[in-house]
């Protein structure tokens, strides 16, 4: 019928398979490495900024040899390895006129808890999109496509579905024919009509080498929490920070340099005289990140855990953003921006090595240069990226020339040319050809970097904003906390409204969402923020009149516009008047040609209004725009019903969580009343009860009311495990089976999505109502989390341990169940018998380790200590902190009972930093010794050693610490001893008044006023709460 479009696709989607004698090359292969592979998935939905994925929990010492699928790219200058399976990864790129790797090529594939999920590798070129870095696709399977192009490049495309944010990414890496470099195309499609998390980097790590020195231009560098320092010279320290090796104090560190107008940045080692660097439009990245592990053993013990015998690495890193803005950022003017409904993002980065240059000056795709001023002369040198011959210029500050000369720059050649320059003038710009390689012209941009002074963070205004960037970090709880505070501030403020209405949205309660929606607009009936989230709820509330009505005054705002005209397409798409929807779906890609969801439309409207060779035009657009996209191919699947299409839909997702896909354009095409559509694709999928039961919902939809009963049956027989409902679009499909079935499966379904969108509620009811003997463990785990009750709460905890006795996270969910209620004892009884028997899992031994300190075993903690082997999760230290906690009490024990000797030893040991914890030892700068020093002190003065005594009191008193935490009465009280009793005060004083808790209080309060003046200042209660505080609390990871 389409035959035009049929060959048209053909040629876009299949990758060519020739080879060009002259052309850039590829290979696809497997190839054995050497793998510390990951395991132990958790089966038990965890709610937050991870849902609905699952995070694994298993890692090991222990290697095993492993297969990984490589997709290789070679032209005369580079190689390039791609690792399909571990999200995409660039692995290794060789600079093939020096032989040098380029970025961090690690010879093994060695898995760490670091990402998202868990599972992540050092080195190479890692591809972050969505809501934060390491993400969810980091380390498993994406699509890809190999594909030859016209100019003789190579290009292999990764791509996947984010399902944090329900958006596609892909990444383009393109290696041409004659260039000495390879490009990296982003391409990011926000798909729904909901605004969206922003979250973009690309992460490579290089090695690191003490002549390591960072090729970043600019004044100022922020963190992640977005304040301002100078970069590159930390006058304080002396220390020029863009020198690695001058980095060498503190902890690991965060550097987004910004504050001048530069393109590039990258890393170049001295003593090697090569170098690696990024180029892009400025636009394109504004973010330029350089982190590095501290080179203390704090860092360097990451060293041994992520290679074998690779070295340590850094990373540098590029973004849309300035920088990697946490939570607190918010308060700096480093907000956090958001994803537009049907927006899309595309940007190109060039990578290369440069060689012999003896720096940078500047960076272009002629070439890197470096410009040296000597005694009426210059001094270029230039690492050309391409083999180019044209006039080389120089100018002065007037613009007048002062030299020329033709060159040839030849790829793997550096050029270098000494050029005497007259007495009387200066070198301003360098030209070649119509590339300017260089200019003197100042850089320093005057963007604002701190924060406004005064500016009132309680106010309507201020509450708004802090819930807005809440929203942007995924973080709803939080985000509707301050958006109704800024409403109880002033309800009719309109911002606020349209937030509200979206978190209503995010509830499913769309009656709300629609009546806080239409008051915004009862202020101003032309908001467009308020008009277009009108319309959205409308939609959900089948109101669509109401809902062309939001849309159709939102598209008055070019901000809106697109989105808004993508909106109303569908609608008349429902409607089936295709030519209202085809209208409107070519006006979505007026300003937003990249609109993929226009074009999808677009392409669906001339097909069922006939129209072959207008359909194969869209066709043909987003297979050049989106390579991997698969709505094309199905759409070519439908048309045809041969085996060749249905090969080329179906071979092309080779993602981890296909089924995923399947799903999500299957939801897609039933959002716009295309049953047949998307009970074809759905059939085609693998098998997973959620798709079954939205079978069952089609089927029912289209009068089968036998298919839809057969179905369910399946469905209910289906295994739930890492079945995690997130879209909304399936509330409607759980109700109606739980209307049509009775068995448990669809209530705890529904339950899952509305504990996702924080209805806890609404998930306690579903799941309280279940009352039969179910044989599935995370369904208890599940319904005791969300209960309010506590014997409920253990009954089902201990139900889902008799289901699965060996699964480890139900005993330490009811260990810490037991935790804390304050059942220590039962706690000891739950834990100690799964340790016996599981001794060398780690996160069972460092949680029993906790049971038996907060028992007051200290003596058998210790014991348990030795024997751990900790493999950690970035940032964890539990392991330590037990280890010192349960050496310090040990010390405290020993001086209640005047056993100095054991005293001295275990405070000591409380200093050690034991490898097997899982914890590398920070510089001493950055170690809180206060409570080791003061006992130390004590000790001193018991032994009547006052030198002694009076140098650690004095450490205590001017430790650099945390002025909040219980350790710093004992800076007071040191101070008090060493009779500076104002001062000593005045700190009290300053500590009391920001404690927020009555008991903590009243305890500090009874303790300093007790013992400040004492003569020996110990009491065993006392100093024990102090000490009790130091592992109080575990570690919580931030995703």
């Amino acid at each position: 019928m389409r035959l035009t479009l049929v060959s048209t696709l053909l040629c876009l989607l299949m990758p060519v398979l020739l080879h060009s004698q002259n052309n850039a090359q590829y290979r696809e292969y497997k190839s054995e490495y050497v793998t510390y592979p990951y395991s132990d998935p958790n089966p038990i939905p965890t709610f937050g900024k991870n849902y609905p994925y699952f995070k694994y929990d298993g890692f090991t010492t222990k290697s095993e040899k492993k297969e990984w699928k490589i997709v290789e790219l070679e032209n005369d200058f580079l190689k390039i390895k791609i690792f399909p399976e571990i999200g995409g990864k660039i692995w290794s790129v060789i600079d093939k006129i020096s032989g040098k790797e380029m970025f961090y090529g690690n010879e093994v594939v060695k898995f760490r808890d670091v990402a998202l999920r868990g599972p992540w590798t050092s080195g190479g070129f890692e591809y972050n999109y969505g809501v934060i870095g390491h993400s969810p696709a980091c380390s498993f399977p994406v699509d890809y496509l190999i594909r030859t192009n016209a100019d003789g490049s190579i290009s292999c495309i990764v791509s996947t579905l984010d399902l944090l944010t329900r958006t596609y990414w892909s990444v383009e890496i393109n290696l041409p024919k004659d260039k000495a470099w390879f490009t990296t195309h982003s391409f990011w499609h926000n798909k729904t009509g909901a605004s969206k998390p922003y979250y973009h980097w690309i992460n490579t790590g290089v090695k690191s080498t003490d002549d390591l020195q960072f090729i970043y231009d600019g004044t100022h560098y922020i963190g992640h929490e977005g304040v301002p320092y100078p970069w590159p010279m930390d006058s304080a320290r002396n220390k020029n920070l863009s020198h690695l090796a001058e980095n060498n104090f503190g902890r690991s560190k965060s550097y987004h340099v910004i504050g001048k107008h530069s393109p590039y940045f990258g890393a170049y080692w001295q003593n090697e005289d090569f170098g690696v660097l990024q180029y892009s439009n400025r636009d394109d990245k504004l973010g330029r990140k350089i982190w590095i592990w501290a080179l203390s053993d704090e860092g360097q013990i990451w060293e041994d855990y992520l290679t074998d015998n690779n070295g340590q690495y850094i990373e540098m890193q590029s973004g849309r953003l300035f920088n990697q803005n946490m939570v607190v950022s918010s308060l700096t003017p480093f907000k956090q921006i958001i994803f537009n409904p049907y927006a899309t993002d595309s940007w190109k980065e060039y990578w290369f090595p440069f060689r012999n240059t003896g720096g940078v000056s500047n960076v272009s795709t002629t070439g890197v240069i470096h410009v040296k001023d000597e005694n009426n002369s210059i001094n270029i040198r230039i690492s050309p990226l391409q083999t180019l011959q044209d006039t080389l210029k120089l100018f002065d500050g007037e613009n007048n020339l002062i030299y020329r000369q033709n060159t040839k720059l030849q790829i793997g050649q550096t050029f270098e040319s000494k050029i005497n320059i007259p007495a009387d003038k200066k070198t301003c710009k360098i030209i070649f050809g119509n590339d300017l390689l260089w200019s003197s012209e100042p850089k320093s941009l005057s963007r604002p970097l701190e924060k406004v002074k005064g500016f009132d963070w309680e106010t309507a205004y201020g509450k708004y904003l802090r819930g807005r960037d809440y929203m942007g970090f995924r973080l709803y709880d939080f985000a509707e906390q301050n958006i109704r505070k800024s409403l109880s501030m002033d309800d009719q403020f309109i911002p606020a409204l349209v937030e509200m209405s979206r978190l209503y949205y995010y509830h499913m309660d769309y009656d709300s969402a629609f009546i806080t929606s239409a008051k915004a607009l009862a202020i101003d009936t032309y908001d467009a923020a308020a008009n277009y989230e009108y319309g959205r709820s409308a939609m959900k509330l089948n109101r669509y009149f109401d809902a062309l009505d939001g849309f159709e005054v939102a598209a008055l705002t070019e901000a809106y516009r697109s989105a808004a005209y993508t909106e109303i397409s569908k609608i008349y798409l429902i409607k089936e008047d295709y030519i209202k929807a085809l209208e409107y779906a070519e006006k979505s890609l007026i300003n937003n040609g990249y609109n993929i969801e226009g074009l999808q439309l677009c392409f669906l409207a001339n097909t069922l209004l006939q129209r072959s060779e207008e359909a194969a035009i869209f066709a043909k657009k987003i297979a050049e725009l989106e390579p991997l996209n698969h709505f094309v191919r199905f759409e070519q699947y439908y048309d045809t019903k041969s085996s060749q299409s249905l090969s080329e839909f179906r071979d092309n997702i080779r993602n981890e969580l296909p089924q995923q896909t399947y799903l999500e354009l299957g939801v897609w095409y039933y959002s716009l009343n295309m049953i047949d559509r998307s009970q074809t694709l759905l059939q085609l999928a693998p098998e997973n009860a959620e798709i079954s039961y939205w079978l069952a919902y089609l089927a029912s939809k289209s009068q089968k009311e036998d298919q839809a009963a057969h179905l369910l049956e399946k469905a209910a027989s289906q295994n739930p495990h890492y079945v995690f409902p997130f879209r909304e679009e399936s509330e409607d499909v759980f109700e109606w089976a739980i209307q049509n079935q009775p068995n448990w499966q669809p209530r705890y379904y529904l339950a899952l999505l509305h504990s996702s969108r924080n209805n806890i509620a609404n998930a306690d009811e579903l799941l309280s109502s279940i009352h039969e003997d179910i044989e599935f463990a995370p369904f208890y785990i599940i319904r005791s989390r969300v209960s309010k009750d506590i014997s409920s709460q253990e009954a089902d905890i201990k139900k889902a341990i008799f289901l699965s006795p060996n699964e480890w996270r139900y005993i330490h969910e009811l260990t810490r169940f037991y935790l804390n209620n304050q059942e220590e004892k039962k706690a000891l009884e739950t834990i100690s018998p799964f340790y016996k028997k599981n001794q060398d899992h780690f996160h069972t031994a460092l949680l029993f380790t906790r049971v038996l300190m907060r028992n007051n075993n200290y003596k058998q903690a210790e014991k348990a200590l030795k024997g751990i082997h900790v493999l950690p999760s970035e940032g964890n230290r539990d392991g330590q902190r037990l280890h010192r906690q349960t050496k310090l009490m040990l010390a405290i024990e020993a001086l209640s009972k005047n056993n100095i000797k054991l005293a001295k030893q275990k405070i000591f040991e409380a200093q050690l930093w034991p490898r097997n914890l899982g914890a590398g030892k920070p510089y001493e700068e950055n170690i809180d010794s206060r409570v080791e020093d003061w006992l130390t002190a004590l000790i001193a003065q018991k032994t009547k050693d006052v030198d002694t005594k009076n140098e650690y009191l004095k450490k205590v008193a001017t430790a650099k610490r945390d002025t909040s935490s219980k350790d710093y009465i004992l800076q007071a009280m040191a101070y008090y001893q060493l009779g500076e009793k104002q001062l000593a005060d005045k700190m009290f004083n300053s500590w009391f008044g920001v404690q927020r808790e009555s008991n903590v209080k009243d305890w500090g309060k009874s303790f300093y006023n007790t013992y400040k003046n004492a003569e020996y200042p110990f009491d065993y209660e006392q100093t024990k709460e102090i000490v009790e505080s130091i592992a109080r609390f575990e570690f919580v990871r931030l995703f």
